[in-house]
């Protein structure tokens, strides 16, 4: 057992010395898997950042060229207008309505010539100061329309203006869509005297935007008046019942700005767009590229954060490995740790073994030097009767010094005994709520002045199967444990209840108990010293203060009979202790004045004793206390001898023996005088609990050692003895 002893230690320290360190371990691997996360991410995020602005630039420098695309064209168109404006002037001048009616011929074939070569012209009018048409390259003869209701006529009326640009309409002799360029005409005298109409075909600009949109089909197009109306755009508007003026634009316009941009949300599409927009050239008209930001994002997630991701691969592979390995560390931490689990068990076991192994080895050396002690206190115990018989002869109060002496000797021994469970138990039912009244007076004097003493038992305590004597040594313990823990005063407290447990509790099995909790107020203990309480000769007094038996016998005793004790203490707070012991079924116990008698034989006129005693001096004691007694003693040291005398044909009122001996013992003799003698009256001695039962069952009376004179008169005069609770 030292070898396996010392190779767990061994083991031990070498798992101290090698313990892996799981923590810093997966710290590391947490960092690496943090730094293998946040660092591309923030390069990621960075060189989207970056990426994002440049596509934006990107963005921005492609509207600004497809706006100058748009702006050149138009402004060709819109050139090519202010010709045909030119020549129409030269054509009529300042002529009045009535000639240029009678003229109508001539002015028509020269408007039809003017547009033949312009396909984006869909007619080429000139119409009176009431807006009536005069005349028109579109059809011969004019017809009878008048357009002095329409806005651009009536605004152009009202300004005389050099160029006004008309919202679409919708054509009145054709029926065609189309935008309208008016030219007002003026007399000598400044009188306005009618106009001249350009219509634009607005098929012929949508169809030029077409073609800028084949190659960038998400860009949008426009072509707006001064004041944001809208003249032509392409695609059309998103929105249902879109306005028809981008109020955005003519903010920008209001304030005289030739060439800008803008980022916001569009009021015709509702979503955010980028734009670049272009006056066209001195003309009162605009026109303008964008793209919806939802585009301008998905165009540089697809073309710049694919490339990010795809960087990201590695890293995604380098996060899997750095989980696997946190998991795989987790996975080895828990093995190791169910690997020291068993070893600390394991450990644990053969601490608890080798524990055992000294505890058992105490016992039987405590239990053999009480044995010795025993006897010896029957030989001061037989001398001192004999000296008191003898009148003491001047030395009374020397020998009541040695009695007391002894009595305490014995309760000393009874205890090594009890904890060595080796004592000789008188096992009886009690109603405990009656015994622990009888027990109080027995506290109080346990106790000092300062210290009050309460005893809680209610009526309804179950019976239990008990040493009363252990039980009351016990009680009497706790008390003196708390007086030394509360030296300044303090309450002491002992209550007892039923208790049930379903299942196993405290070192029980399930079932019912009577609980005696024992409280006091004291010190308490540290939770080393409650560790280790109830180990025999562990003491916290100062040496010669204490024997370390007081707890030991309180858990022997509640052991003995089927329970257990434990114990509650907090530092500064008090020390609570717990007594179980399993409730009594069977029968109920007798009376105090119908107290069962311990069975003794009746002895008859013939006072010859036969002592088996292998202690010379324990025999010499006994022989001559027997001789007082009026007794005639013959001693024998062992059980062979004993029986040898037997055999020869002596015979004795009373044979007692010895049951611990070499060679027969006392449980040897007393069968072989069963068998054989059956009429010999036999009395055995022991201060062995063990020898009880095997006694017992021969059904011979056990006297516990040490007794007193009392004792013997009594057995050797036939008088019942009972056990006192």
């Amino acid at each position: 057992m030292t070898g396996a002893a010392t190779s767990s230690k061994d083991a031990s320290d070498e798992v101290s010395r090698h313990t892996p360190d799981f923590q810093t371990a997966r710290r590391r691997l947490m960092a690496a898997l943090v730094t293998s996360v946040t660092v591309p991410l923030l390069c990621a995020a960075l060189y989207g950042y970056v990426t994002y602005d440049r596509a934006i630039h990107e963005k921005q420098i492609a509207l600004d060229r497809l706006a100058w695309i748009a702006e050149c064209k138009l402004v060709n168109l819109l050139d090519l207008n202010r010709e045909l404006f030119a020549r129409v002037g030269e054509a009529i001048g300042s002529t009045d309505e009535v000639t240029l009616r009678t003229q109508q011929v001539q002015l028509h074939d020269t408007l039809s010539a003017l547009v033949t070569k312009l396909p984006h012209v869909a007619a080429l009018s000139v119409v009176g100061r009431t807006g009536q048409i005069l005349a028109t390259s579109k059809q011969m003869p004019a017809p009878a329309v008048s357009i002095g209701d329409r806005d651009d006529f009536l605004a152009t009326r009202a300004a005389h203006a050099p160029l006004y640009v008309s919202m679409p309409v919708r054509g009145r002799m054709a029926g065609l869509d189309i935008v309208n360029e008016l030219v007002a005409r003026t007399a000598s005298d400044g009188r306005f005297i009618g106009a001249v109409v350009v219509s634009l075909d607005r098929n012929y600009l949508l169809d030029f935007y077409r073609q800028l949109l084949v190659d960038n089909p998400r860009l949008t197009l426009g072509l707006y008046r001064q004041d944001g109306g809208i003249l032509v755009r392409l695609p059309a508007p998103k929105l249902m019942n879109a306005p028809t003026h981008h109020v955005p634009l003519a903010n920008a316009f209001a304030r005289r700005v030739s060439i800008g941009s803008m980022r916001g949300d569009s009021p015709l599409d509702g979503g955010q767009s980028m734009m670049a927009f272009r006056e066209a050239s001195n003309y009162p008209v605009y026109v303008s590229a964008s793209y919806a930001m939802s585009d301008v994002i998905h165009d540089w997630w697809h073309d710049d954060m694919l490339v990010a991701g795809l960087a990201l691969v590695p890293c995604v592979c380098l996060w899997f490995l750095v989980v696997f390995s946190l998991r795989r560390l987790k996975a080895e931490e828990a093995a190791w740790l169910n690997w020291r689990r068993e070893l600390a068990m394991r450990q644990r076991a053969e601490d608890a073994t080798r524990h055992l192994q000294r505890m058992g080895a105490l016992g039987n050396l405590v239990a053999s030097v009480a044995h010795d002690f025993n006897n010896l206190l029957m030989v001061v115990t037989a001398n001192m009767e004999l000296v008191r018989r003898k009148n003491y002869i001047g030395v009374r109060n020397e020998v009541n010094a040695v009695e007391r002496a002894s009595i305490n000797a014995r309760v000393l021994a009874r205890r090594l005994m009890s904890v060595a469970r080796k004592q000789p138990l008188q096992q009886r039912v009690l109603n405990l709520n009656r015994w622990l009244e009888q027990a109080e007076p027995l506290l109080h004097s346990a106790m000092s002045s300062k210290i009050t003493v309460q005893i809680n038992a209610p009526d309804a305590l179950w019976m239990v199967k008990v040493d009363p004597v252990e039980l009351t040594s016990a009680l009497v313990n706790l008390a003196v444990n708390a007086k030394d823990a509360m030296r300044g005063g303090g309450h002491f407290i002992v209550t007892a209840r039923n208790a049930s447990f379903s299942s196993r509790r405290y070192s029980v099995p399930p079932g019912d108990y009577v609980v005696i909790e024992s409280r006091d107020t004291g010190t308490g203990m540290s939770d080393e010293v409650a560790h280790q309480a109830f180990e025999p000769l562990f003491t916290t007094k100062a040496a010669g203060a204490g024997t370390g038996l007081g707890l030991a016998q309180v858990l022997a005793m509640a052991e003995q009979a089927g329970g257990t004790a434990r114990l509650e203490t907090t530092w500064g707070k008090g020390t609570t202790v717990f007594i179980y012991l399993p409730r009594w079924t069977g029968a109920a116990p007798l009376e105090a004045d119908e107290a069962e008698p311990v069975s003794v034989p009746l002895i008859d006129n013939e006072t010859s004793v036969l002592l088996v005693e292998d202690n010379e001096e324990v025999a010499a004691g006994l022989v001559a206390v027997l001789d007082v007694l009026g007794w005639q003693a013959r001693h024998e040291s062992d059980g062979d001898a004993a029986m040898r005398v037997l055999k020869e044909g002596n015979r004795f009122t009373l044979v007692l023996s010895d049951i611990q001996m070499p060679g027969c013992d006392g449980i040897c003799l007393a069968e072989w005088i069963r068998k054989h003698l059956p009429r010999q009256a036999v009395v055995l001695m022991t201060g062995y609990a063990d020898h009880l039962a095997e006694a017992r069952r021969l059904g011979v009376t056990v006297l516990a050692k040490p007794f007193n004179t009392d004792d013997l008169r009594a057995l050797l005069t036939g008088v019942p003895m009972t056990y006192p609770e």
